[in-house]
């Protein structure tokens, strides 16, 4: 549904870390991405952009 607002939820734990997050975002959000684009930090972005975002958070 357009206007609804979604939340994905995810973890994991390890034996020397855990981590967590949430991630909301709605479906009018996901409708311009592109093949091979993900939705984080509130806007489109490569999967390559995504993985420095991460490795830059951390």
């Amino acid at each position: 549904m357009p206007a609804y607002t979604y939340e994905l939820s995810f973890g994991k734990a390890e034996f020397n870390y855990e981590y967590t997050g949430i991630v909301t975002f709605r479906a009018t959000d996901l409708h311009p991405l592109r093949r091979g684009q993900v939705w984080a930090d509130g806007r489109a972005m490569s999967l390559g952009e995504f993985e420095r975002l991460a490795e830059d958070s951390c």
